[in-house]
């Protein structure tokens, strides 16, 4: 289970974010556990106004930064310690409580559901292929915010391997367990089309870890395209504003773009750029007009062979009047090597974990294989 920031589409001057529906729909409910550090959604200013003139140059600059160096991803390996907090308060804890926890004692008046996930992932963005391997080395935590109490679990961490081509798609995961130990494993080969799963993005992609929502370029442009198109970018008398800040070599550009939320509720949306960190986004910040923060995300960034990749990234979501933060999530990117070769096996059946006897469905072909681990092959099932 996994939030991440609400993706959108920019229509004219109208920031159509599927909002605060979504946010009470989903899994994460407010409650009292961290107040944001501060509830005003103002970053601190220490920024100044540029020429209303240059902001076409600057937004320009930014745009095409951020994408060259999102182009000169050829391949790219690694792996992400991610610390995932969700917040579940009232009927939703209660539910939490008795579905997923030793349901032991009086129901929490909120629960706090921590996880710590290990991803290890290869892309050949020139193939257009990705691997990924998530699993887990602590058990899933729930715990009683009202007590401090720890609730046990029912469960146990999910292990997945996927792989992701541009026309298919496999999964393979744990088929059979016993004492918490895996003895069996499937893996299922779908046509993209084919799967019911796949409206979405079914892969963890690394180079999403860029986007704030969306790729940076494409929400930049689409200013641009407003500001040629109306000469500005206003609504509701707020007017988009570009701020600068140098400290010594370095430069930061500060974007605060007013915009509308679907029940047509202003809300203004903060992202700060630094030439430090080859002008990618390093803040993302979405607040009400009273400064009330929803949304907001951090980027560290490292270079490696002269592309910029993310070292370390924050996402959170902050709910209630109060400014409760309901949804956490740390990733940390360690050993990342770019453009490098990749081995050849990393994207097909002998890299899904598969061990002798288990069994792999290709729903594509209609046929079932038996794994062989010592010629690493797959034996056709015979179905009479």
């Amino acid at each position: 289970m996994e939030a991440v920031f609400l993706k959108g589409q920019i229509m004219k001057t109208v920031i159509t974010y599927k909002t605060m529906k979504i946010f009470v729909v989903s899994l994460i409910i407010s409650c009292g556990f961290v107040i944001a550090e501060s509830q005003s959604g103002r970053v601190p200013n220490k920024f100044s106004p540029v020429d209303v003139n240059e902001i076409p140059k600057i937004l320009n600059m930014i745009s095409d930064n951020t994408q060259n160096n999102y182009k000169l991803i050829r391949t790219w390996e690694g792996r992400i310690e991610s610390q995932l907090d969700y917040i579940y308060e009232g009927k939703a804890a209660e539910k939490i409580f008795k579905s997923s926890t030793q349901g032991i004692g009086e129901t929490p008046l909120s629960v706090l559901n921590s996880v710590e996930t290990i991803t290890e992932f290869s892309l050949d963005a020139e193939k257009d292929c990705v691997f990924v391997h998530s699993y887990s080395n602590k058990p899933i935590e729930y715990r009683g915010l009202d007590t401090g109490r720890s609730l046990g679990t029912k469960g146990i961490p999910g292990e997945a391997i996927s792989i992701l081509t541009k026309e298919y798609y496999v999964k393979c995961k744990a088929d059979r367990m016993r004492n918490g130990v895996v003895t069996s494993r499937k893996a299922i080969k779908q046509n993209l089309q084919d799967c019911q799963s796949c409206q979405n993005q079914p892969v963890f992609d690394p180079r999403e870890s860029f986007n704030a929502g969306q790729p940076i370029w494409e929400t930049i442009q689409h200013i641009l395209k407003q500001i040629l198109k109306d000469g500005e970018w206003k609504v509701n008398g707020h007017n988009l504003k570009v701020e600068e800040n140098k400290t010594g070599d370095v430069i930061q550009y500060q974007i605060i773009m007013p915009g509308k939320m679907t029940e047509g509720n202003l809300i203004f949306t903060t992202m700060v750029f630094s030439s430090e960190k080859g002008f990618n986004i390093t803040l993302f910040q979405m607040a009400d007009v009273n400064d009330r923060i929803f949304q907001k995300g951090t980027w560290n960034y490292e270079l490696i062979d002269g592309v910029y990749l993310p070292k370390e990234t924050t996402h959170q979501n902050y709910m209630g009047k109060d400014g409760s933060l309901s949804y956490s999530k740390k990733m940390s990117f360690k050993n990342s090597r770019i453009n490098q070769s990749i081995a050849s096996e990393t994207f097909t059946y002998k890299n899904l974990g598969l061990k002798e006897g288990d069994i792999f469905v290709d729903e594509i072909q209609k046929k079932e294989y038996r794994y062989k681990e010592a010629t690493k092959s797959l034996e056709p099932i015979n179905k009479e």
